[in-house]
């Protein structure tokens, strides 16, 4: 199959191994492979790991880059807490969070890093974008950061916490309740009482 023929039936840009050989029926297996190493050695497509690529002339999503990598997942943590300016310092990595196995990988378009969160704790998410809501964003930070946090607000102002008016505090300590973790719920309260004071 020539590769104009193949993008046109191929309607994904991040495609698996699988999709590409229903896409290319009528091609052989071990062809097929032989085809997707070349458009990758010809810069056609990316590779991002094995068994996994894109086009590399089309602008790829880097959400659906990290759906196709490691699934189910959710953006959350220093990313989603970044999108909704409740951080100012925009993460190195993609964060997210995942019911699986903590992992992260290394691609051509960046660095993405999913941490593991307790089956019963994976909601709070739109399932279009993967974005968490900004209040669960906030609960998984304060939950999978919890060891290193400490509930004062001067600590809260040197991790540059900020808008937290546009937070629903309710929602989030309800959020909370439903990790079953005392120490969860006295770091959101304390964050509470410094976006009272601020």
């Amino acid at each position: 199959m020539q590769l104009k023929e193949f993008k046109k039936k191929m309607k994904k840009s991040v495609f698996t191994k699988a999709e590409a050989q229903v896409v290319a029926f009528n091609t052989a297996p071990n062809t097929l492979k032989l085809q997707l190493h070349n458009w990758v050695k010809s810069n056609d497509l990316v590779a991002i790991k094995r068994g996994l690529y894109a086009f590399s002339d089309k602008r790829i999503d880097k959400v659906e880059v990290a759906r196709n990598l490691y699934s189910p997942c959710y953006v959350s943590l220093e990313s989603a807490l970044n999108i909704y300016g409740l951080i100012p310092d925009v993460p190195f990595s993609m964060t997210l969070v995942t019911p699986k196995t903590t992992r992260k990988f290394n691609t051509f378009y960046g660095q993405f890093v999913y941490r593991k969160l307790k089956k019963e704790a994976f909601f709070g998410f739109d399932p279009k974008t993967l974005i968490a809501e900004r209040e669960k964003a906030l609960v998984d930070y304060l939950y999978l950061n919890g060891g290193r946090l400490l509930p004062r607000n001067d600590f809260w102002e040197e991790l540059r916490l900020q808008n937290l008016s546009e937070v629903d505090f309710d929602k989030t300590l309800d959020y909370a309740q439903r990790f079953d973790s005392l120490k969860l719920l006295k770091l959101v309260r304390s964050v509470k009482e410094y976006a009272d004071l601020s």
